[in-house]
């Protein structure tokens, strides 16, 4: 049966949600609940898996509904996945929605065949490692707190390394604009750090709150051992701060990242790809 979410289901499903995703980070519970445009549940003798969709206005303008299906692994292959997200689009229908997306950690299953019958495509990869370790000496690369007076260098730095995997993998805007810059790669100005080279920005990297963000490197000074340095610093500026672990994120295809993350002793944590679909 479906239906939608009493308050009474609350623990319930929190211990649903801790049940598939062993190993994770738990979505907070609380924030679920507040963004969430529908939220429904599958239930017979317990519940056995449930859905919940947010609408927003992506950076171009368009309705974008993000879904999020959990299954309890033993009710998995019963229909019961299909049946919340049929429910779930038509609700979405009605609020005429531009596409869909649909996140799932493809390391603890693979949603290839489950995706495809939903009309579901495959749109972009991203893969999570961690790092616990020591600090790395330092090696006399000089790094400095951003300030707004290299908001147009950095814009252009962001745009440089950001609009080809945008390209590649069709995130708009493929070339970033001031406003996306402020919101998603300055939104913690305080603890964005560059190098510089006299008026020229060689790197750039933010920390945040045991993550390594936004690591680029100016085309310019691409190949010469800078994004390993910036890296260095982040890890040690993290740890520092009392972390014993942190982590970092890359998509799918970047090979040098990965390469580099690697080098240093990051390890695999989570892969997740993102499916969507779009509405006529």
């Amino acid at each position: 049966m479906l239906r939608e979410v009493k308050n009474k289901d609350t623990e319930r499903l929190i211990d649903l949600i801790n049940n598939v995703d062993t190993g994770y980070e738990i979505d907070d519970f609380d924030e679920i609940q507040k963004n969430a445009m529908k939220f429904i549940v599958f239930e017979e003798d317990k519940i056995k898996g449930f859905a919940y969709a947010s609408v927003s206005i992506d950076d171009v303008q368009e309705r974008l509904a993000d879904m999020k299906i959990y299954v309890e692994p033993q009710s998995r292959r019963q229909g019961v996945g299909t049946a919340l997200y049929h429910q779930l689009i038509k609700l979405i229908e009605k609020e005429k929605v531009d596409y869909l997306a649909a996140y799932i950690r493809v390391d603890k299953m693979n949603p290839e065949s489950f995706c495809k019958k939903l009309g579901l495509d495959k749109w972009w990869g991203s893969s999570e490692l961690y790092y616990r370790g020591p600090g790395f000496p330092d090696e006399g690369m000089t790094f400095v707190q951003y300030e707004d007076k290299y908001f147009d260098r950095y814009v252009k730095v962001v745009q440089e390394c950001y609009y080809p995997i945008n390209k590649s993998n069709d995130i708009k805007p493929y070339l970033a604009t001031n406003e996306s810059v402020k919101r998603y790669q300055l939104n913690n100005k305080k603890n964005v750090y560059l190098a510089l080279d006299r008026d020229q920005i060689i790197a750039s990297v933010t920390t945040g709150n045991g993550t390594v963000e936004n690591l680029m490197v100016s085309p310019a000074y691409q190949g010469k051992g800078f994004g390993k340095k910036a890296l260095q610093f982040s890890i040690n500026k993290i740890l520092s701060q009392g972390c014993e672990e942190l982590r970092i994120c890359y998509m799918e295809g970047n090979n040098h990242a990965e390469n580099l993350y690697y080098s240093l002793g990051f390890k695999f944590l989570q892969n997740t790809h993102v499916y969507r679909r779009f509405f006529s």
